[in-house]
């Protein structure tokens, strides 16, 4: 099963990015996506948008995993975005967002789905991680911090 180390590439991170609410954020994603992996913008900020009208995907702790099927995908896709400033986003807990793990996931990824979404979940839940995370302003590094993490947990 594929991890989101395996899909999370260093010009998918985005960090310091100057955006005001969800809408944003989900064009930026949309934009670079579009010009890394040829996704159109409209549609990714389109599915983004409409799984987050289901409810917030929040996780509390100051993270969030916005994610969305895309018809056609096929393959998985990841970002990790740290706006300039934590964005409110209906957590659970009530705090602003500083750390977005965005998913793009093919129409019937359903297993892999899952399978990210735990291992996300199960990273950001340690305060050392989010420290190390946070620590890093360089997206090769970040990407090498997910991996190691992963990989130590495994």
């Amino acid at each position: 099963m594929i991890s989101i180390a395996d899909i999370l590439l260093p010009e998918d991170i985005l960090l310091d990015l100057e955006v005001s609410g969800a809408a944003g954020l989900f064009d930026e994603v949309g934009q670079t996506m579009q010009r890394w992996h040829g996704l159109p913008r409209v549609v990714v900020a389109g599915a983004l948008a409409q799984r987050e009208a289901f409810g917030s995907t929040a996780l509390g702790l100051g993270v969030a995993i916005p994610h969305g099927r895309i018809k056609g995908l096929n393959q998985s896709h990841a970002a990790y975005v740290r706006p300039r400033r934590p964005m409110p986003f209906q957590s659970p807990d009530g705090k602003p967002v500083s750390d977005f793990i965005v998913l793009l996931l093919p129409e019937r990824a359903t297993d892999t789905h899952l399978g990210i979404l735990a291992s996300v979940s199960s990273l950001f839940t340690d305060p050392r991680f989010r420290d190390a995370l946070h620590a890093c302003d360089d997206p090769y590094a970040i990407q090498a911090l997910f991996r190691s993490w992963l990989a130590a947990a495994a």
